[in-house]
């Protein structure tokens, strides 16, 4: 009889392990990165995020291997960022030299320089379940 319990046992942890978990929605919110009218392409790199008991941290490329498109928009354009979820706290910076400063911005927007060039600018998000780093190109015109 004991056998015959401990065979049962031993199947429902089975199923229960290998139970699918569709993790595809355990990630930050999406964002929203518009100059004018147009919305700009960016890309989710690294982050952190748990909720319902679950929990997982994903690594990316580095942020110049990470952008996979460039965005053309105007010099001294303002970007706005708008996230699905309001984050804790926005940092924002571009990449130079390797590295990039990331400084905390109050308001939601990014005012372009009025030069022309090539930028990657990356964006940095919390919230109280984690965090994530956002790139995108730009290239001023």
């Amino acid at each position: 009889m004991m056998r015959k319990y401990l065979c049962v046992f031993a199947v429902l942890c089975f199923l229960t392990g290998c139970g699918v978990t569709d993790w595809d929605d355990l990630k930050p919110p999406d964002l929203i990165i518009s100059a004018g009218e147009e919305d700009l392409s960016y890309t989710l790199g690294t982050f952190t995020w748990s909720e319902n008991k679950r929990a997982v941290a994903s690594d990316a490329p580095s942020i110049p291997d990470l952008v996979d498109g460039t965005n053309e928009v105007a010099t001294g354009e303002t970007v706005s960022i708008e996230f699905e979820q309001e984050p804790t706290l926005i940092e924002v910076g571009v990449w130079e030299d390797e590295d990039v400063d990331l400084k905390r911005i109050a308001g939601r927007t990014i005012n372009l320089p009025d030069e022309k060039g090539a930028f990657l600018y990356v964006i940095r998000a919390e919230w109280p379940e984690g965090d994530g780093i956002y790139a995108l190109s730009i290239n001023t015109k």
